[in-house]
């Protein structure tokens, strides 16, 4: 009977796409207070998203 392997960990890919869409607010010229904005909104979502997603912890 073969041994199950262990699932592979989960790769988080959310920081890297919430650090390329703040990069390309900064490129395209926004103002620094909206994007400020921005990183806060979608931090926001990000946990609330998080906390209302399975335990995969």
């Amino acid at each position: 009977m073969p041994v199950p392997r262990p699932p592979k960990p989960t790769r988080k890919t959310w920081p890297y796409a919430v650090v390329a869409v703040l990069v390309l607010a900064v490129n395209a010229g926004w103002p620094a207070a909206d994007v400020i904005k921005l990183a806060t909104v979608l931090l926001v979502l990000i946990a609330l998203i998080v906390r209302a997603g399975p335990d995969d912890s």
